[in-house]
């Protein structure tokens, strides 16, 4: 299992994560075909993650996925 090019990860009052453990999304250095990354949940893979960087600074194609997929698990 890889990180992939990007990864976001979901903090906060999620209703279906336990202690340690949150939604997270990979994303390759290109845009997925399907227009999502993966979604995935578990401890995060901070170990082979590079650096943090600002929403802002996503790729505009990459922050919208981040986006959708934030309002699907929170239901917005």
């Amino acid at each position: 299992m890889t990180a992939g090019r990007y990864t976001a990860v979901f903090t906060g009052l999620f209703d279906l994560k336990t202690p340690g453990e949150y939604p997270y999304l990979t994303m390759g250095g290109d845009p997925p075909g399907n227009g999502r990354g993966e979604l995935r949940r578990g401890p995060p893979p901070y170990e082979r993650l590079g650096r943090e960087i600002p929403f802002e600074d996503f790729p505009e194609e990459f922050r919208a996925i981040v986006l959708d997929t934030y309002r699907e698990l929170w239901d917005l």
